[in-house]
């Protein structure tokens, strides 16, 4: 499970590059366009967010719980 896990972090990863490069190219933005890009960027952390979780429980049978939230 461990090798799947990277996996995954790694295509998520990968997906937030790409979209970050769009957001800050040196050219004119449509109108909406880096709305649209970050908006992806949401739901990209969903999926990867909703495949960890369900992967994870497949592991253990067991809902995992909440992380807990970093204060800075």
């Amino acid at each position: 499970m461990h090798g799947e896990i990277l996996n995954l972090l790694d295509r998520h990863l990968s997906e937030l590059q790409a979209l970050r490069r769009e957001l800050s190219g040196h050219r004119a933005a449509a109108p909406g366009e880096r709305r649209r890009v970050a908006a992806a960027t949401a739901s990209a952390a969903e999926r990867y967010a909703q495949t960890l979780s369900t992967m994870l429980t497949n592991v253990d049978g067991q809902q995992p719980s909440a992380p807990e939230r970093v204060s800075r």
